[in-house]
């Protein structure tokens, strides 16, 4: 009977058995399992995307819930936007081209209607999407309420009746 070395020695193959060395099982569930970590990770960083800019100065607030992604409705000094897209124009207080008594503001009206139709389409085709109307409205500290309630009559007239008003967190 041959005495085996315990501590070094020569690699030989026999005395593994079959298959080698080397075991590539494991290897292959550490680097699933370190994928799918990088992936939630990944989807946890990005639950909303908001651009704020210097036009932008968001009012304080003390709440600690955290933003979800939604259709995002921006107001700021002088412009409407729905994500990055200007679709009205605030001069002097009021929305170019909407009467001071119209609730309406028909060029946010069709940028929204664009956006729930394509919800729409894709929850034809993926039924786990749920479409519940929720909007992450970022206005301006100083906004008058009477354009921050023309946006939401606008928003709700689509069907995003959800809203989520964007603040910024005390330091």
């Amino acid at each position: 009977m041959a005495l085996r070395r315990r501590g070094g020695g020569e690699f030989n193959p026999a005395e593994m058995g079959e298959g080698g060395g080397l075991n590539v099982v494991n290897l292959i569930d550490m680097f699933v399992i370190i994928i799918i970590f990088l992936l939630k990770s990944y989807s946890a960083s990005t639950e909303a995307n908001i651009t704020i800019s210097p036009k932008l100065s968001l009012p304080v607030s003390s709440t600690d819930k955290s933003l979800k992604e939604y259709v995002n409705v921006i107001v700021t000094r002088d412009e409407i936007m729905v994500e990055r897209k200007v679709v009205a124009r605030i001069i002097n207080g009021q929305i170019e081209g909407v009467a001071p008594n119209q609730l309406l503001i028909p060029s946010l009206y069709e940028e929204l209607k664009k956006r729930y139709d394509r919800i729409q389409e894709i929850q034809m085709y993926n039924p786990n999407v749920e479409f519940k109307g929720e909007v992450n409205l970022v206005a301006h500290k100083e906004i008058p309420f009477s354009i921050i309630k023309k946006v939401m009559y606008t928003a709700g007239q689509v069907g995003f009746s959800e809203f989520k008003f964007v603040s910024q967190k005390e330091s």
